[in-house]
């Protein structure tokens, strides 16, 4: 497909927060359990600098190959000459450690673009979905951001040892999003989604993106609304 500019497309805290729970539902057919839910969209602001970093609109960092027939988008340490000619500096070390690492096939040379932050957002889901990612799913229903963090690593969603170590900071933002009550409406445990309670978990997204947006809930999109941002 085509390569495109790694161009930024940040979405605020509340709207990531707005538009999880919808995207959940759709992809996994339940209801996420409070915890699940606070700790993936730590995730997110983590992975993601609280919404502001993300580029082509991938929540995740999916990353691609341009033979995989989908758009992407080259980082910043692919190309070397540029990295090269930059003064040097802590970054510009680790630009050309991870040159090095992408040729030995150790860090992605591209990443997805998604043409909606919500086809985004479904991607990695649908990956959190898949059965190796399992663990994690089940570390973040306990609560617990310790194990969160080492599911994360164990899993190898993020292979880095310094992810290994990061549950202080997963649980600090979970901290702020439980304070902020974006999840306040749901159970502790998952449970199956029948038409009328899944309809009404889409609703709820609607109602959080128009507290959130300032907006009357008649002037908020329908759930693919909010998730095709």
């Amino acid at each position: 497909m085509t390569q495109v500019p790694a161009t930024a497309t940040p979405l605020t805290r509340d709207a990531t927060a707005a538009m999880l729970v919808p995207a959940y539902v759709e992809v996994f057919g339940e209801m996420p359990d409070q915890q699940r839910a606070e700790l993936l969209l730590a995730l997110i602001w983590i992975e993601n600098a609280n919404g502001q970093s993300f580029i082509q609109r991938n929540w995740g960092n999916l990353a691609t190959k341009p033979s995989a027939g989908v758009d992407y988008w080259r980082p910043s340490w692919f190309d070397l000459a540029q990295v090269e000619a930059m003064p040097d500096s802590p970054k510009k070390a680790r630009l050309l450690d991870l040159h090095a690492r992408m040729l030995a096939g150790k860090a992605p040379e591209a990443f997805r673009a998604f043409a909606t932050h919500g086809d985004g957002l479904r991607a990695w889901l649908r990956l959190l979905k898949s059965p190796g990612m399992k663990p994690v799913l089940d570390a973040a229903s306990s609560g617990d951001a310790v194990a969160f963090a080492h599911a994360i690593f164990s899993s190898r969603y993020c292979p880095d040892p310094e992810c290994r170590a990061a549950g202080p900071s997963y649980a600090r933002t979970r901290d702020l999003i439980h304070a902020a009550g974006y999840f306040d409406g749901l159970k502790k445990k998952s449970a199956e989604v029948g038409p009328d309670l899944g309809l009404s978990f889409f609703f709820l997204g609607r109602q959080l993106a128009a507290r959130t947006c300032g907006k009357k809930l008649g002037d908020v999109g329908a759930p693919n609304g909010i998730g095709d941002a």
